[in-house]
C-alpha cells in the first residue's frame, strides 16, 4: 500500500521524511493551495522521469518548478524582466505560475525539451517547508493519471496513483480547488496560457495588457505549458456540458444533473445537484464534487454550462477540457 502520512503543519518531522526520499531520488505527493502535487527532484532528469511514467503524462507537456522564493526562481531563468518582478512581489506566495526563458539549470525533460521554464512558489505552509528542506526546487505537476481529475485530498491522490508514489503527505483539502494561473513572460507580451484562481483584470492592475489564449495543443505537439491540451481534468464518468435549463427529457443509467443557480424538473432517478451562481465557490468546489460523483458510481455526469464572463473563465476551461471526447 502507499503510505499515506498526516502532516500538521510545516515543523511536523514528517516533512524531513519526505525530504529525504526526494533527495534519493523519490516521489513524494503533498498539499499545495490549489492542487497536490506530485513531486521530485527537479534539478534531477532520472526523478522526473518518474513523475511521467507514474502519470502516464506525456513527453511533450512540460512540468511545473515550485521554488520557496524569488531567489530560487532566479537561479533557473535566464531573464528576469520587470513585469516578473512585479508579479512575484504581488502574487507570491500563490496560484501564479511564471513562464520565462529557463537557465542551463533546468533540465530538458522538465521544460519538454523547449526553451521555457514554468515556475511558481506556492502558498501552503507544508509545500514551502518542503521545498526548503529538499534544498532544491521540485517539479510537480498535479499527483493523479494523466488527463484524469486533480486531487484536491490526500485519498484522490491515493486512489489515482497507488503504488507509482512513495509517500502521500495528507494536510486535508486545498484550499483553491483549481490548478494555477498560467503567465507566458517569454514573448513580447504577456499571455496567459491557463486560467486559474487569479483573473486576467487582476493581472493587468499589476502589469497593464495581456492576452488569453484559449485554444488546443493537439496531441503529440509541445506544449508551452500544462493545461493546454484538448482533454484534461476528467471524471471517469461521461461528462457532457449542456445549456443552463436545459434539463434532461429522457435517460438510462445513472446520471447526475449539475445546475447552476437553479435545477430544471429532472426525470426520476437523476440525482440532481446544486451549485450557487458564485465562481469562486464553484472553482474550490469543482474537482471535488466531480471526485464524489465518480466514486458514487454514476455512469454520466450532465453538467450546464457555467455563466458567461471573466470569474467564470477558469471554470469554463476545466469542463469544456474535462468534456472533451477521449481520442483513440
Amino acid at each position: 500500500m502507499t503510505r499515506l502520512l498526516k502532516v500538521s503543519g510545516p515543523d511536523d518531522r514528517t516533512i524531513l521524511e519526505a525530504a529525504a526520499i526526494l533527495v534519493a531520488g523519490g516521489l513524494v505527493a503533498f498539499p499545495t493551495e490549489t492542487v497536490y502535487g506530485l513531486g521530485a527532484d527537479g534539478l534531477n532528469p532520472e526523478a522526473v522521469a518518474r513523475i511521467y511514467s507514474a502519470k502516464g503524462r506525456p513527453a511533450t507537456n512540460p512540468v511545473i518548478l515550485h521554488v520557496a522564493d524569488v531567489a530560487g526562481a532566479q537561479a533557473l531563468v535566464s531573464e528576469w524582466p520587470e513585469t516578473a518582478r512585479l508579479l512575484a512581489e504581488r502574487y507570491w506566495p500563490g496560484p501564479l505560475t511564471l513562464v520565462l526563458p529557463a537557465s542551463e539549470a533546468v533540465p530538458s525533460i522538465v521544460r519538454a525539451g523547449g526553451p521555457t521554464v514554468a515556475l511558481r512558489c506556492p502558498a501552503h505552509p507544508v509545500a514551502l517547508a518542503l521545498i526548503r528542506a529538499v534544498g532544491r526546487p521540485l517539479a510537480a505537476p498535479s499527483a493523479n493519471r494523466s488527463q484524469h481529475l486533480s486531487p484536491s485530498l490526500a485519498l484522490h491522490v491515493v486512489s489515482s496513483l497507488g503504488q507509482a508514489v512513495d509517500l502521500v503527505l495528507d494536510g486535508g483539502a486545498t484550499e483553491a480547488g483549481l490548478e494555477s494561473t498560467i503567465l507566458d513572460l517569454s514573448g513580447a507580451r504577456p499571455r496567459i496560457l491557463r486560467p486559474g484562481p487569479i483573473t486576467p483584470a487582476e493581472l493587468a492592475r499589476t502589469i497593464g495588457d495581456l492576452e488569453t489564449w484559449e485554444g488546443v495543443v493537439e496531441a503529440g505537439q509541445r506544449q508551452d505549458a500544462p493545461g493546454m491540451a484538448e482533454r484534461h481534468y476528467s471524471p471517469q464518468a461521461r461528462l457532457e456540458l449542456v445549456d443552463r435549463g436545459k434539463g434532461l427529457s429522457a435517460t438510462s443509467g445513472t446520471v447526475a444533473y449539475v445546475g447552476f443557480g437553479t435545477l430544471p424538473a429532472l426525470p426520476i432517478g437523476v440525482r440532481g445537484v446544486l451549485l450557487p451562481l458564485d465562481a469562486e465557490v464553484v472553482g474550490t468546489r469543482l474537482y471535488a464534487l466531480l471526485h464524489e460523483l465518480d466514486d458514487a458510481g454514476f455512469a454520466r455526469i450532465v453538467m450546464e454550462r457555467p455563466p458567461e464572463g471573466e470569474a467564470w473563465l477558469a471554470v469554463r476551461d476545466r469542463l469544456q477540457r474535462a468534456s472533451a471526447k477521449e481520442r483513440v
